[in-house]
């Protein structure tokens, strides 16, 4: 689990914002229906407007810098923290789409390093190089790597590591790829096996089509994501901007046990989690398959309410989330991965136009 308390200045003109609709489109229970939009407030577009305004001059300042790189030093000077705030909402709000539909998607890591002065800061026309010349690379090659066919990238992640030997700043590069797409999921009323890409607990006459595509837990992922980002106002897209990443929530690595008196691989934990160590209840095919009636409701309720128990610590919304499954053969354990995505979401008209990752010039 990881941290970022950082927000730069301008963000405390637009803290009310973290209310922003989510919460007021919270259900009792995941299977209600689910409020499509609500009518956001007049304060609440002023803030969004205002943080628009604020990361489009920015990016002015950056490409007037980069067309002129004769200037070595000029704008403002930032302090590390700072830096990797601007340039992480740089890249979220111009090259991340939201709310696209996929079939799959990666995490992808790597680090660079901004070079800092000796009072550990950078000069914005530093920065706006620096931009360019590595941390867009970083992503090019998280990109090329993915081996997606439709690939998009969703989130950016920066953060900062510490510092180097020199000075300098050593900055992690986090990203989230998808490969778009629509996957319609075959409906079974035996429920989905357990973990990535094991396909349906259904044995039919014919061979499943869907077998080694669509699992229990981007089932989850899907109603999860469903339920939690409603479709913003008529005319409006959605912009966010990653503050916090919670996770990966990991069952046998933290105490998320329910009231259950002992352990039968049955609902015993928050985050779906079974082992064969518990030599009365060993991992059978039954326990790898998730029923629709029972299980498949218990686990969405629970990864459900962990968002909003988020949404509370943090006083961040909503953007995102990935449920993965992990096996191991030889300590004979499966289990999900359970990744919590936080940060401030606001709306830009539809008219804005993505940039393209790979050719950002």
């Amino acid at each position: 689990m990881k941290t970022k308390h950082i927000i730069f200045s301008l963000l405390a003109v637009f803290a009310f914002a973290s209310a922003l609709f989510f919460n007021a489109c919270k259900k009792d229970a995941v299977s209600e229906a689910i409020e499509q939009y609500t009518q956001i407030s007049q304060e609440e577009m002023e803030a969004s407007k205002a943080m628009t305004d604020h990361i489009l001059e920015f990016k002015e300042r950056m490409e007037y810098y980069r067309d002129n790189p004769n200037i070595k030093s000029g704008g403002i000077k930032y302090a590390a923290n700072e830096a990797v705030i601007e340039l992480e909402s740089q890249l979220n709000f111009n090259y991340c789409y939201t709310d696209i539909e996929f079939i799959e998607r990666i995490q992808s890591y790597s680090e660079v390093i901004m070079p800092l002065d000796a009072l550990f800061e950078i000069w914005e026309s530093d920065l706006s190089i620096h931009y360019f010349d590595d941390v867009i690379v970083a992503l090019q090659d998280h990109m090329t790597l993915s081996g997606f066919s439709n690939k998009k990238l969703m989130i950016v992640d920066l953060e900062l590591n510490g510092f180097n030997t020199n000075g300098d700043a050593m900055i992690g590069v986090n990203s989230l790829i998808a490969n778009q797409g629509t996957l319609t999921t075959a409906i079974s009323e035996d429920g989905w096996w357990y973990g990535y890409k094991e396909g349906s607990c259904a044995v039919p006459p014919e061979p499943d089509p869907w077998a080694g595509i669509w699992d229990a837990a981007l089932d989850i992922q899907s109603d999860l994501r469903f339920a939690n980002i409603p479709a913003p106002p008529p005319g409006k897209i959605r912009r966010t901007n990653l503050i916090h990443t919670e996770g990966p929530l990991e069952a046998n690595l933290i105490d998320y046990r329910t009231p259950n008196d002992i352990l039968d691989n049955y609902m015993d934990y928050r985050v779906f989690y079974a082992t064969s160590s518990l030599i009365n209840y060993p991992i059978t095919d039954e326990t790898k398959c998730l029923s629709y009636d029972i299980e498949m409701p218990f686990y969405l309720q629970e990864y459900d309410a962990f968002i909003g128990e988020f949404e509370t610590v943090y006083s961040l919304e909503f953007i995102d989330c990935i449920v993965e499954g992990k096996t191991d053969d030889i300590e004979s354990f499966i289990q999900h991965d359970y990744t919590i995505y936080l940060g401030d979401v606001w709306f830009i008209n539809q008219s804005w136009v993505i940039g393209d990752i790979m050719n950002p010039n």
